[in-house]
Order: C-alpha cells, then sequence, then structure tokens
C-alpha cells in the first residue's frame, strides 16, 4: 500500500473514531439530561433533547409535561418515545389517557391493555391501569389489575383493601368480585381479614363468605375463624356456632358436647368454641398425662410465682335457656396464691355478668370432683356464654401465684 492510501485509510479511521466518540458523548448527555428530567428537573428536559433528539426517555417525559398545555403536541412525543422503545408501559399509559381526552375511547383501550401486557411486572402499571378502568367503568378489569398488583407486592393492601371493600359492601358491585371469590389468590386471607375487622356491616362480611362457601374451594381455616369471631363480637352466638362446627375435622367431631373436649384429649384449636389457652410468662399451660387422668391427658397449668393475670384459660359456649349442672375433677399441688382459683360461667355479652362460680381452690389436694348449679337466662346479652378460670375476689388485673393445678373431664348438663 502506497504512502498516500495509507494516508487517506488512517483520516478515515479517524474521522470515523471522531464520529464514533461523538455519537458516545451526545448518546451519554442526552441520557444524563434524562436522567435529570427523571428526578425531577424539568428543565434538563430540553437539554437531553438538544442533544439526542431520539432519547425515548426524554420524548415520553416531554409528551408527559405538555400532557396538559398542548395534548397534540405531547401525543406525538410519546408515540415518538414508544417507537423507539416498544417495552416504555408509562409512555403508553399517558397516551392512553391523551387518547381518552380526545375521545378515541377504543384506541385508548388498546394502548393501556398494551402497556400492562408489555410490562406485567411492574405494580405501578397494574396501579395505573386499575384507575384507568374505574374512569371508564369498568370495574371488572380495574379488579384484576389490583389483584395482579397485590400478587406483585402484599404491602399493597392497605392501598388497595379499602377499594375493594367498598366494592363488596355494594350489592351492585359485589358481583366483580366473582373471580376472586372462585379461585382466592395468596392474599385473599389477609383481605377477609381487613373486611372482618373494618367492614361496618356485618351483613357485607356475612355475603362474601356465603359467596366463597359456594364456590368449588370451601373455606379456608382462616377465613371461617374470622367470620366466627366477627358473628360472636355482634353475638350472633348461635350463627358462630354453625359456621365453626361446618368447620371441625372428623377427629373434632367426637369431642362436640356442651364442653368441647373436656378431657383435653386433643389441641386446642383457634378462636371459635375451643379451649383457648392465652400465652403468659407467669404460666405454663400444657395437655399431659398424669396419674389419675381418665383419658391420655389432663389439662396442666404451672404457675411461675409472678404477677399472674386473673382471666386465664377459657372457652365460649352455646347453652339455651334454662338450669345446668358443671362438673369436672382437679387436682391441687402446692397452690399459693391469696385468695384462690375457680372457674367461672359468665354471659358472653355487655358486662359478661357471673351465672355461677365453683369453689376457689388453693393449698394442695388429690383428684376431686367439683359442681356448680346456674341457671341461663333467656335474655340477649345471654345468648353465648364464657366457662373461664379466673383468680377469685382479685384486687386489680393481677395477683401472684405459684404452684401447679390440674383439671380433666368437664361436663355440663341441662337440668330438667
Amino acid at each position: 500500500m502506497s504512502k498516500k492510501k495509507r494516508l487517506v485509510f488512517s483520516l478515515l479511521l479517524m474521522a470515523m473514531g471522531l464520529l464514533l466518540a461523538w455519537r458516545i458523548l451526545v448518546v451519554g448527555l442526552g441520557d444524563h439530561f434524562a436522567r435529570k428530567a427523571q428526578l425531577g428537573d424539568k428543565e434538563a428536559v430540553d437539554s437531553a433533547l438538544m442533544w439526542n433528539s431520539n432519547n425515548p426517555k426524554a420524548l415520553f417525559l416531554k409528551g408527559y409535561y405538555l400532557r396538559d398545555k398542548d395534548p397534540k403536541s405531547a401525543m406525538e412525543l410519546l408515540r415518538q418515545a414508544i417507537v423507539l422503545n416498544p417495552g416504555d408501559g408509562p409512555a403508553m399509559q399517558s397516551l392512553a389517557w391523551l387518547l381518552l381526552k380526545q375521545q378515541q375511547p377504543e384506541q385508548a383501550d388498546g394502548m393501556m391493555l398494551l402497556a400492562v401486557e408489555r410490562m406485567p411486572a411492574s405494580k405501578t402499571i397494574h396501579l395505573q391501569a386499575a384507575e384507568y378502568w374505574l374512569s371508564r367503568g369498568k370495574i371488572d378489569r380495574a379488579v384484576e389489575n389490583w389483584a395482579t398488583a397485590l400478587e406483585l407486592d402484599s404491602k399493597l393492601g392497605a392501598r388497595i383493601y379499602p377499594m375493594l371493600a367498598r366494592l363488596a359492601e355494594n350489592p351492585a358491585t359485589l358481583g366483580v368480585l366473582k373471580k376472586l371469590l372462585q379461585a382466592p389468590p395468596p392474599w385473599w386471607d389477609d383481605f377477609f381479614e381487613y373486611l372482618a375487622t373494618n367492614t361496618r356491616k356485618l351483613e357485607t362480611l356475612v355475603n362474601v363468605a356465603t359467596l366463597r362457601h359456594a364456590t368449588e374451594k370451601p373455606l379456608s381455616g382462616r377465613e371461617r375463624e374470622l367470620l366466627v369471631e366477627r358473628l360472636q363480637k355482634e353475638a350472633q352466638w348461635p350463627e358462630a356456632y354453625l359456621v365453626w362446627i361446618n368447620g371441625l375435622t372428623p377427629e373434632q367431631h367426637r369431642y362436640l358436647g356442651s364442653v368441647f373436649d373436656g378431657g383435653f384429649e386433643i389441641p386446642p384449636g383457634k378462636g371459635g368454641f375451643f379451649w383457648q389457652f392465652p400465652e403468659n410468662n407467669a404460666w405454663l399451660i400444657r395437655r399431659k398425662h398424669t396419674y389419675g387422668s381418665e383419658g391420655e391427658k389432663s389439662l396442666h397449668i404451672l404457675y411461675k410465682g409472678s404477677n399472674t393475670p386473673v382471666k386465664q384459660v377459657y372457652q365460649y359456649l352455646l347453652l339455651g335457656k334454662g338450669e345446668y349442672l358443671l362438673q369436672l375433677r382437679f387436682r391441687v399441688d402446692r397452690l399459693r396464691i391469696a385468695s384462690g382459683l375457680h372457674w367461672v360461667v359468665r354471659c358472653a355479652g355487655g358486662e359478661e355478668r357471673i351465672l355461677g362460680s365453683t369453689t376457689p381452690l388453693v393449698g394442695a389436694s388429690d383428684w376431686d370432683l367439683q359442681q356448680l348449679h346456674f341457671k341461663v337466662p333467656n335474655t340477649r346479652d345471654c345468648r353465648g356464654q364464657l366457662l373461664r378460670l379466673e383468680i377469685s375476689d382479685a384486687q386489680g388485673d393481677s395477683q401472684s401465684v405459684e404452684g401447679e393445678v390440674w383439671f380433666d373431664r368437664f361436663s355440663i348438663r341441662k337440668l330438667p
């Protein structure tokens, strides 16, 4: 190769290098100013486009800023951004809103659907889509986007659950939740808990639970527990008992009675009409076998000698009007307490008035029998009852207790 040709080739390479360097500089500066614009510097948008008129981020932001002042120019800029970046969901959603304002609903709907299709893993895209569909009156599509957003980020429940609850509270819109009711998503129990806790009308929760029950997938244990708890809170004791009993396993059905599992043979369940063993550092509650147990287990409570809450082990009951006899076996081992422990039967509503209480336990004794006659009145505040172990004649909310007690074979029968 001659010197002249080598010189031409070298100049050509140098020109190409300079052109490439310039291009890199232009693109880099464009991206730099586009990033500044994304952080809130509106003036940086024009700088980004000055350096690179084909920067898709800058085109989107420019179009977004012009959406109110100059919608036609904004739409053109957004279209350019989408051509340069076909996966730009935010640009598509901004264009969808502008198309809707320009009375082009079909094109707007298509653009919104495309945005979700291109960015299915973006919770922000789904939230924006839900807002759009609400404005279009297409609530079912909004619910679909909310559902997906919640699957992407369960923390969005604080934002979305209130809106779903409002749909559930209105009989005219409850039907849009049908797909969720038929195939509950992973976050459904959390929403049901929100509904059980926050809805003003019990009817709303019952309606949702009824629709869930009618599907092929039964109520979850958590749903049933929350429904029973709300029914009890509303003093709907027979209804609560019916929901609870329909959720029992065949094994649990074996221990049904006026007192459920009076021999403490199976582990306690959650809520409802199961035995409840409150957790507290002052005691250790266990089901254990000991000499004199009539079955495989008895209830054992070890008190550690610290301040002990007055209210302890309990179970809700459903007894009709009439006179009853409570019987139970007990054993006391070095129980040191000022006033004693006793079992109390109360009305479960209102002020929990006492229907009767056993003789207080203290000191030591071998296995023995206790009985309590009590009468259930036919009053609204006593449709449900509460059987609870308490500190007798307690002054305040706690008292020092040390020692052990055992209980077994609880039963309640109605007297003629």
